[in-house]
């Protein structure tokens, strides 16, 4: 529970009534600790992230499906599913068009259900993150956001898939198009960062350069499917992007951070596009070389959530995992809810794994 931004959060009992028409409750098996929820909880004010407080933290989980409410026909109690946290409206002209990630209803981000309450209580209102909130035990979701998945694979694996996972592969799957035999760089090797790698290299891309100023995340990235790597610390990673591939086709910027998007559009070749993912303070600006820009055509765009379609998407990417194409293992570092501040400390200081709460 987050009472006040800047304090540590607090472990603490609460009530998680029924779920209602449209609505899952699910028993939340294991929950990706996010570096959203970092900006969160130490305050990042923006109109892409909750305020409202008390605040039960958490969006990117998978669990079991306990009870459905009246209406849920697509899950039974005993389903395992993925949590998305894109509770779009489903009915606005980009909705309709497949693509809920630019829906035109943001109420979905006040943190409540699709009614404006909320299934928690204890002491007063507890506001769902993201209409998630995975770091609880249970919780209640708007049902079109539990998607079913294969029961035989691990949930603490495939809780990745409801952000990191579908953030950076559906960037490259979605956003992108990455082609086969195109070349990829990635700045910033973080859980999203890793997840561009992967999808990199399942869709045939080559060469794949990965940045970054940790050697432990850059062995890793390596391991995954990168075929260069380049130490942010050591040289220019924009003069070492050229000299591998005389700048890449597609670049990919996972850290939010003004002096990387830069860097990214320097690194981007003729033709070539930059892919923001990283999300940025609000009101964040870079300074770009837009006769350059133009005089060697290329493109920067922004990827929110990989362009996700949940329902198409989260099957896809849980097919790649049962496959051994897609390597969530390798990314996870299990803990406990009562570490969360801890995890959450880490994680501000640039973890090199992504920490899974796995609830007992």
């Amino acid at each position: 529970m987050l009472y006040e931004r800047g304090q540590p959060l607090v472990v603490e009992e609460i009530e998680v009534d029924p779920p209602k028409r449209d609505e899952v409750r699910v028993r939340v098996v294991a929950s990706g600790v996010c570096g959203s929820d970092v900006h969160v909880a130490g305050g990042r004010v923006s109109p892409h992230l909750p305020t409202k407080l008390p605040m039960v933290l958490g969006h990117e989980g998978a669990g079991i499906v306990e009870s459905v409410g009246e209406g849920v026909t697509h899950v039974v109690p005993g389903d395992h599913v993925v949590l998305s946290w894109l509770a779009a409206c489903g009915t606005c002209r980009f909705c309709v068009a497949g693509r809920p990630t630019v829906c035109a209803d943001t109420s979905w981000f006040e943190s409540t259900m699709q009614d404006g309450t909320v299934r928690f209580s204890h002491d007063g209102v507890r506001i769902h993150n993201l209409a998630t909130a995975t770091f609880a035990n249970y919780t209640v979701v708007p049902a079109r956001t539990a998607i079913k998945v294969d029961d035989s694979l691990p949930l603490e694996e495939l809780a990745l898939i409801g952000c990191a996972v579908m953030t950076g592969v559906g960037a490259v799957f979605n956003t992108a198009r990455v082609r086969p035999g195109e070349s990829v760089a990635v700045i910033g090797c973080g859980g999203i960062g890793l997840s561009v790698v992967q999808g990199a290299a399942i869709a045939g891309a080559g060469p794949i350069i990965a940045v970054d100023i940790s050697e432990t995340k850059l062995e890793l990235a390596r391991e995954i499917g990168a075929t260069h790597t380049v130490d942010g610390t050591s040289v220019d990673p924009a003069a070492a992007i050229h000299q591998i591939c005389g700048g890449a086709d597609h670049v990919f910027e996972a850290l939010g951070r003004t002096e990387t998007i830069e860097q990214a559009v320097r690194s981007t070749g003729r033709g070539g596009e930059t892919i923001v993912i990283g999300a940025s303070a609000p009101g964040a600006t870079a300074a770009i070389d837009t006769h350059s820009l133009m005089l060697e055509q290329r493109s920067i765009r922004g990827s929110f959530y990989g362009s996700a379609r949940p329902e198409i998407d989260f099957p896809m990417l849980v097919g790649l995992v049962k496959s051994g194409r897609l390597r969530l293992d390798l990314l996870i570092e299990r803990c406990r809810l009562d570490d969360v501040n801890e995890v959450l400390a880490t994680i501000a200081q640039g973890a090199p794994a992504r920490f899974v709460i796995v609830h007992e």
